[in-house]
């Protein structure tokens, strides 16, 4: 049985009792972040269609990648795979706002990233030092129903952090992102 653990906004994580529990390590998959739980965001297309896309988050989203230089001992790794982790009390924070970015799709700049595998939408009025808060995401044609609502595609949010804009990319609308993987088609970058 694989026990599993609610993320605090410290960082440390509580058990399924509500006791806290220090651990050295703990794989990604195990922790729940409440405002970051799958969901389902329906979207409507130029046409009137509304397509469900089923929200996922990976624990890049509040978590960086660890370093021996910066880290201590005492920082809790947090496993995403074969890849160590630790908590990042700034990307948490600026989680808070994930659900807002990306329920305002359509408003937003998007594009195609250079890696030729994702997409980044950012949040031109969210800006930092001259960074903006940045989301980088997959779509993959799925469909299903999860808590009793319907979706046709898996948005994979892979990291969000703050980045500079504009960044290098295809620019593309929400709509044509997400007609080409119900479709599945892919951009080429340019």
């Amino acid at each position: 049985m694989v026990m599993h653990f609610v993320l605090m906004k410290d960082g440390g994580l509580l058990d399924s009792q509500g006791c806290p529990v220090a651990l050295p390590v703990v794989e990604s998959f195990q922790v729940r972040v409440p405002h970051l739980c799958p969901y389902v965001l329906n979207f409507q297309m130029p046409r009137g269609d509304v397509i469900g896309l089923k929200v996922q988050f990976s624990c890049h989203c509040w978590t960086e990648g660890y370093d021996p230089a910066l880290h201590t001992p005492k920082h809790q790794l947090i496993m995403d795979g074969n890849r160590a982790r630790v908590f990042s009390r700034a990307r948490y924070e600026s989680s808070l706002n994930l659900r807002e970015l990306l329920g305002a799709l359509s408003s937003c700049t998007m594009y195609w990233t250079a890696s030729d595998r994702n997409y980044g939408v950012y949040n031109a009025t969210l800006i930092i030092d001259g960074l903006a808060y940045t989301a980088f995401f997959t779509l993959a044609k799925e469909r299903g129903r999860f808590d009793g609502n319907r979706y046709h595609l898996v948005m994979g949010v892979e990291s969000a952090y703050f980045a500079p804009q504009p960044s290098k990319g295809l620019k593309v609308r929400a709509a044509a992102a997400i007609d080409a993987a119900l479709n599945n088609r892919k951009f080429r970058y340019r």
